[in-house]
């Protein structure tokens, strides 16, 4: 009876020679199938598991590092519960076995087996002959020294030494190159042949020689001083060469005696500066002759084919940024553009206000052109010394230089500028910057040749495809309008939507998931909103206005104008004929409680978006330049997080500007005068409200795209908002009684706010609905806060309670 063969899929995320060897592996087994006869790439498998029937002999097997592989691999189980999936981490020569969902004990323990087995031995094509060329290199070189020391004195090697071997170490000549045995010279030009035809994709030893462009006696020094890495044997040689076999590192001395002329080595080594520059020995300095000289230990596991020990160095690992930069997800329709912005051949510099996109943008180009960036943010180096900031550069430039991959430097945060041109400078290598100010990292860079990008990563269209995206991810439908106007609203970067969709998909309430999206990219949007403003949610509507109807349209034409403001400044080109005041600025003016606060929340309401109220005890400073700087950062706040910006009684401190009479009369009117030109660089709706628009410097007032007044409440009005402050099933109240208080209380809404509040709580004490009897108690204490004769109010109208 034939057996029973398994479907296995081999896939790898990169070209890796071992997942071909697996592939070839079970191709050769009798008891399983090879998918497809080949490895495949890891963005076939959906595909592929499609395509093979649902069964319990199917497994997958996959290569790659967990950081690349894991997500596809949880991804894959989901769509097939009934598969094994075994990731394989290959890392040099060692490797790592993880396995998922095992069901099948025959089938985990042949690949097991299988895989280990791979791991265990050097496949074909994977053959190193430099390495095999170094190390028969370093056997002849020991073995040909150790072979030099006479044991005919009685010498204990380690232990002891007799007169006679000094003498006759000491009368010795120095050894002629043309004198090595023929042994020796075969080995080194063995070596010579191998580092010519080596591969340096294949071959760490060959790369380094290349990149350090190291020359022959330099390559040989670091294959001597790697030599305590190759073999234990080697270890011992060393040691007996020392006298001393305790010792298992060599020294400079001997290295260079095992090359020739000592002082001429090291000689050489000096000139030439290589070994030091590159960090190739453990210290920033070459040891002195007695010292043990121990290559950097990182580099050694990375020559010995660990392609992740060089990012391990701590020395490294503190300017790294582990993760991808979020966003990438968002912007996968920017691939073509994206990718060209890898570049490792000079310096690029990506300027501007929008750092996110850059970022996201340049995970999306590594990820189209199949490579991992080398992530360095400037920030993580604060407070270092000058030393260890030359130290980590050189570090990060020796890694470049060796794996080949990208290196993007985040240089958008604020630092002292001698330790940034340090850094760049000692790199060696070029990179890609992002940075706030283009002129800034120009000047860093001195004379190296740069090419720079000081334009909007992304197009209008971009953004608002990345809203759409963040909506799809957090299971919402946005159309295109929609999509636009909240990319309008909320003024998010890349990073700021994706934690908006993460936030939304989070959340279960509110039900629906585009309420529950735009409410996330709200809170996103006002995270970090400084105390110097107040944050105030929008609470009333527009229908609870109570204005006359030209005034209520000026408030429908102020959100108007903020809602359109990219159709009319951007599609219709009215921006290029705006140097400033592009944004929307409306005075409130009227008498104390006639809706001006209230009119601003309900113009952020319709809008969707919060105030920051501008909060003058805060702002003002007694320290010169502080409050300017405050002002700034409430401004900047609200430009970020989309809010609109409320200064209520506004003419406290943009009232007329004094004569200069003292210091402080001249930096109260630079204050004033900054706060005017910060309202007209800002570019969203500013509300302000005052009970005194006469005070007001006309200099301001000029500046106001609207101008309000909230005039006194009729009799009409007085109604209504009688009506809107007594909530439905709170009072008995009839038509009358409305009717009666409308017409003798001439007071504005917001002391008939205080009035009905008051008298809700005296009712509440009774155990009672409000009466008529009530609202005039506490009519008759509003007005004498008010210094006012009180109303007679007819009672008799009333509905008395049972």
């Amino acid at each position: 009876m034939g057996v029973s063969r398994i479907n296995v899929l081999v896939a790898s995320v990169l070209p890796d020679v071992k997942a071909e060897v697996i592939a070839e592996a079970v191709a050769a087994r009798q008891d399983m199938n090879l998918v497809e006869g080949r490895c495949v790439a890891a963005a076939e498998v959906g595909a592929l598991l499609e395509s093979i029937p649902e069964s319990p002999q199917c497994a997958l097997v996959v290569v790659g590092r967990p950081a690349d592989t894991d997500e596809l691999a949880g991804r894959w189980l989901a769509d097939r519960a009934d598969i094994v999936v075994m990731h394989v981490d290959v890392v040099g020569d060692v490797v790592r076995i993880d396995v998922r969902a095992p069901r099948l004990d025959p089938l985990l323990s042949a690949l097991r087996e299988l895989v280990e087995r791979v791991g265990a031995r050097e496949p074909e094509g994977v053959a190193r002959p430099l390495l095999q060329a170094a190390v028969d290199w370093v056997h002849q070189v020991l073995r040909d020294a150790v072979g030099s020391v006479s044991d005919e004195n009685g010498d204990v090697h380690g232990l002891s030494v007799t007169r006679a071997t000094l003498l006759q170490s000491l009368d010795a000549s120095v050894r002629d190159t043309n004198e090595r045995p023929r042994d020796l010279i075969d080995a080194d030009t063995g070596l010579d042949r191998a580092l010519a035809a080596a591969d340096a994709t294949t071959e760490p030893l060959a790369a380094a020689a290349r990149a350090f462009e190291l020359t022959p006696l330099e390559f040989r020094m670091m294959l001597l001083a790697l030599a305590p890495e190759l073999d234990l044997r080697f270890q011992r040689c060393i040691g007996f060469l020392l006298d001393e076999m305790g010792r298992r590192v060599g020294t400079t001395a001997l290295y260079s005696s095992l090359l020739g002329t000592t002082s001429h080595v090291r000689g050489e080594l000096a000139e030439g500066g290589t070994l030091a520059r590159w960090l190739i020995f453990e210290g920033s300095r070459q040891s002195s002759a007695d010292e043990p000289l121990r290559l950097d230990p990182f580099l050694a596991q990375w020559l010995l084919g660990d392609r992740t020990a060089l990012a391990h160095d701590p020395r490294v690992r503190r300017s790294l940024r582990l993760v991808p930069w979020s966003g990438g997800d968002l912007l996968e329709r920017e691939a073509d553009h994206a990718a060209s912005l890898i570049v490792n051949s000079h310096w690029f510099l990506l300027g501007g206000d929008d750092p996110a996109a850059w970022r996201a943008l340049i995970e999306v180009g590594a990820q189209s052109r199949n490579v991992a960036p080398v992530r360095v943010e400037t920030s993580r180096l604060a407070n270092a010394d000058i030393i260890d900031i030359e130290d980590c550069a050189r570090r990060l430039g020796r890694m470049v230089l060796l794996t080949g991959e990208p290196l993007i430097i985040d240089a958008t945060s604020e630092g002292d500028d001698d330790a940034l041109r340090l850094f760049l400078a000692t790199l060696n290598c070029p990179a890609t910057v992002i940075c706030r100010d283009a002129a800034r990292m120009v000047r860093l860079l001195g004379s190296a040749s740069y090419e720079l990008i000081d334009e909007p990563p992304l197009t209008a269209a971009a953004r608002v495809a990345a809203v759409r995206a963040a909506a799809t991810g957090a299971g919402a439908y946005l159309s295109e309008e929609s999509a636009a106007a909240i990319a309008n609203r909320y003024p998010l970067g890349i990073d700021g939507l994706e934690q908006a969709m993460r936030l939304a998909s989070s959340r279960t309430e509110p039900f629906d998931p585009l309420v529950r999206f735009t409410t996330a990219c709200r809170d996103v949007a006002a995270e970090g909103v400084s105390h110097l403003a107040e944050r105030i949610e929008p609470v009333f509507s527009l229908d609870d206005v109570v204005l006359p109807a030209d005034r209520k349209q000026q408030l429908t034409e102020i959100v108007d104008h903020v809602r359109l403001a990219p159709q009319v400044l951007d599609e219709w080109k009215f921006r290029d004929q705006l140097p400033y005041g592009r944004g929307v600025t409306a005075l409130f003016h009227g008498s104390s409680g006639t809706g001006k606060t209230m009119a601003a929340m309900a113009v952020a309401r319709r809008l969707g978006i919060q105030l920051l109220r501008l909060d003058f005890s805060r702002v003002v400073s007694k320290y010169i330049g502080d409050t300017e700087k405050n002002i700034d950062r409430v401004f900047t706040d609200a430009q970020r997080s989309g809010s609109a910006i409320l200064i209520d009684e506004a003419d406290a401190l943009l009232g007329k500007r004094s004569e200069v009479k003292d210091a402080h009369d001249r930096y109260a009117n630079i204050e004033v005068a900054y706060l005017l030109q910060r309202m007209e660089a800002y570019e969203g709706l500013a509300i302000l409200t005052t009970n005194m628009r006469q005070n007001l410097d006309p200099a301001f007032l000029r500046r106001l795209r609207f101008v309000v007044d909230f005039p006194r409440p009729d009799v009409e009005a007085r109604q209504k908002i009688w009506r809107q402050c007594l909530p439905e099933g709170s009072h008995e109240l009839d038509q009358a009684a409305f009717g009666q208080l409308a017409r003798k209380i001439e007071l504005t809404g917001g002391h008939i706010r205080q009035i009905t509040l008051r008298a809700a709580f005296i009712a509440a004490a009774a155990g009672v609905q409000i009466g008529l009897e009530h609202i005039v108690h506490a009519a008759r204490a509003e007005f004498a806060k008010l210094g006012m004769p009180p109303v007679e109010i007819d009672l008799s109208q009333t509905r008395r309670a049972a």
